[in-house]
Protein backbone atom coordinates (compact mmCIF):
# COMPACT_ATOMS: atom_id res chain seq x y z
CA UNK A 1 0.00 0.00 0.00
CA UNK A 2 1.12 3.46 -0.61
CA UNK A 3 2.75 5.37 2.36
CA UNK A 4 1.52 8.40 1.21
CA UNK A 5 -1.87 6.77 1.72
CA UNK A 6 -1.18 5.19 4.59
CA UNK A 7 -0.19 8.65 6.61
CA UNK A 8 -3.47 10.16 5.27
CA UNK A 9 -5.81 6.99 6.77
CA UNK A 10 -3.95 7.53 9.99
CA UNK A 11 -4.32 10.94 9.79
CA UNK A 12 -7.93 10.64 9.55
CA UNK A 13 -8.68 7.66 12.15
CA UNK A 14 -6.77 9.35 14.77
CA UNK A 15 -8.53 12.89 14.28
CA UNK A 16 -11.93 10.60 14.49
CA UNK A 17 -10.98 9.01 17.69
CA UNK A 18 -9.71 12.16 19.16
CA UNK A 19 -13.28 14.35 17.42
CA UNK A 20 -15.49 11.74 19.07
CA UNK A 21 -14.31 11.24 22.31
CA UNK A 22 -14.22 15.24 22.70
CA UNK A 23 -17.32 15.15 21.26
CA UNK A 24 -18.89 12.32 23.92
CA UNK A 25 -17.36 13.74 26.80
CA UNK A 26 -19.05 17.29 25.49
CA UNK A 27 -22.39 16.14 24.65
CA UNK A 28 -22.75 14.14 28.01
CA UNK A 29 -22.07 17.33 30.09
CA UNK A 30 -24.16 20.09 31.09
CA UNK A 31 -23.08 22.68 29.14
CA UNK A 32 -24.05 21.17 25.77
CA UNK A 33 -27.62 22.86 26.03
CA UNK A 34 -26.17 26.23 26.04
CA UNK A 35 -24.87 28.03 23.25
CA UNK A 36 -20.80 27.50 24.14
CA UNK A 37 -21.52 24.10 23.92
CA UNK A 38 -22.76 24.20 20.92
CA UNK A 39 -20.02 25.95 19.47
CA UNK A 40 -17.60 24.12 21.14
CA UNK A 41 -18.71 21.56 19.46
CA UNK A 42 -18.95 22.92 15.87
CA UNK A 43 -15.33 24.05 16.13
CA UNK A 44 -14.38 20.47 17.37
CA UNK A 45 -15.95 19.41 14.00
CA UNK A 46 -14.46 22.01 11.84
CA UNK A 47 -11.10 21.30 13.30
CA UNK A 48 -11.13 17.48 12.65
CA UNK A 49 -12.43 18.32 9.16
CA UNK A 50 -9.56 20.99 8.41
CA UNK A 51 -6.70 18.49 9.67
CA UNK A 52 -7.68 15.87 6.84
CA UNK A 53 -8.42 18.26 4.06
CA UNK A 54 -4.49 19.25 4.99
CA UNK A 55 -2.97 16.29 4.92
CA UNK A 56 -5.13 15.20 1.39
CA UNK A 57 -3.10 18.97 0.40
CA UNK A 58 -0.20 17.75 1.71
CA UNK A 59 -0.63 14.71 -0.77
CA UNK A 60 -1.89 16.22 -3.66
CA UNK A 61 1.43 18.61 -3.44
CA UNK A 62 3.66 15.69 -3.09
CA UNK A 63 2.20 14.30 -6.54
CA UNK A 64 2.54 17.44 -7.76
CA UNK A 65 6.67 18.20 -7.25
CA UNK A 66 7.26 14.34 -8.52
CA UNK A 67 5.27 15.46 -11.93
CA UNK A 68 7.29 18.43 -12.18
CA UNK A 69 10.30 16.22 -11.45
CA UNK A 70 9.78 13.77 -13.59
CA UNK A 71 8.61 16.62 -16.86
CA UNK A 72 12.72 18.27 -15.50
CA UNK A 73 14.58 14.90 -16.39
CA UNK A 74 13.59 14.64 -19.99
CA UNK A 75 14.32 16.83 -23.17
CA UNK A 76 12.92 20.29 -22.94
CA UNK A 77 13.38 20.70 -26.54
CA UNK A 78 10.49 20.57 -29.07
CA UNK A 79 10.16 18.18 -31.79
CA UNK A 80 8.00 17.61 -34.71
CA UNK A 81 6.18 15.04 -36.26
CA UNK A 82 3.37 13.30 -38.04
CA UNK A 83 0.22 12.15 -36.48
CA UNK A 84 -0.14 8.37 -37.47
CA UNK A 85 -3.72 8.05 -36.52
CA UNK A 86 -5.61 8.96 -33.42
CA UNK A 87 -8.90 7.79 -32.46
CA UNK A 88 -11.26 10.36 -31.40
CA UNK A 89 -13.72 8.55 -29.38
CA UNK A 90 -10.77 6.77 -27.18
CA UNK A 91 -9.11 9.64 -26.77
CA UNK A 92 -5.13 8.58 -27.77
CA UNK A 93 -2.85 8.14 -30.62
CA UNK A 94 0.10 7.95 -31.90
CA UNK A 95 2.45 10.38 -33.43
CA UNK A 96 5.54 9.68 -35.84
CA UNK A 97 8.68 11.61 -34.82
CA UNK A 98 10.88 13.11 -37.60
CA UNK A 99 13.38 10.94 -36.03
CA UNK A 100 11.16 8.07 -37.10
CA UNK A 101 9.89 5.99 -33.69
CA UNK A 102 6.25 6.57 -32.70
CA UNK A 103 4.96 8.15 -29.73
CA UNK A 104 1.87 7.93 -27.66
CA UNK A 105 -0.43 11.18 -27.54
CA UNK A 106 -3.42 11.21 -25.11
CA UNK A 107 -6.35 14.33 -25.63
CA UNK A 108 -5.09 15.67 -22.71
CA UNK A 109 -1.75 16.42 -23.60
CA UNK A 110 -3.48 18.60 -26.73
CA UNK A 111 -3.55 22.17 -26.53
CA UNK A 112 -6.13 24.12 -26.99
CA UNK A 113 -9.99 24.58 -25.61
CA UNK A 114 -13.15 22.52 -26.22
CA UNK A 115 -12.96 18.90 -28.36
CA UNK A 116 -9.31 18.30 -28.76
CA UNK A 117 -8.31 16.04 -31.25
CA UNK A 118 -6.02 15.31 -34.01
CA UNK A 119 -6.07 14.23 -37.70
CA UNK A 120 -4.30 11.42 -39.91
CA UNK A 121 -1.19 12.79 -41.32
CA UNK A 122 -1.49 16.48 -39.59
CA UNK A 123 2.30 18.32 -39.14
CA UNK A 124 2.65 18.44 -34.71
CA UNK A 125 4.99 19.97 -32.22
CA UNK A 126 5.37 18.50 -29.17
CA UNK A 127 7.70 17.77 -26.24
CA UNK A 128 8.47 14.14 -25.24
CA UNK A 129 8.34 12.72 -21.53
CA UNK A 130 8.85 9.23 -20.35
CA UNK A 131 5.18 8.15 -19.49
CA UNK A 132 4.20 5.17 -17.62
CA UNK A 133 4.71 2.80 -20.47
CA UNK A 134 7.47 4.54 -22.53
CA UNK A 135 7.62 7.98 -24.03
CA UNK A 136 5.23 9.86 -24.73
CA UNK A 137 3.54 13.46 -26.48
CA UNK A 138 3.13 16.25 -24.46
CA UNK A 139 2.13 20.09 -25.11
CA UNK A 140 0.78 19.24 -28.85
CA UNK A 141 0.90 21.97 -31.12
CA UNK A 142 -0.35 22.69 -34.69
CA UNK A 143 3.63 22.69 -36.68
CA UNK A 144 4.47 26.06 -37.26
Amino acid sequence: MNTDLIRILSISFITSIIATFLSTLLISSQNFSNLSGRFTLTVLIFAATLVTALALTHKNDSNRIKTVKKVEKTNNSRETGTVKWFNTSKGFGFITRDAGDDVFVHFRSIRGQGHKSLFEGQRVEFSITQGDKGLQAEDVANAS
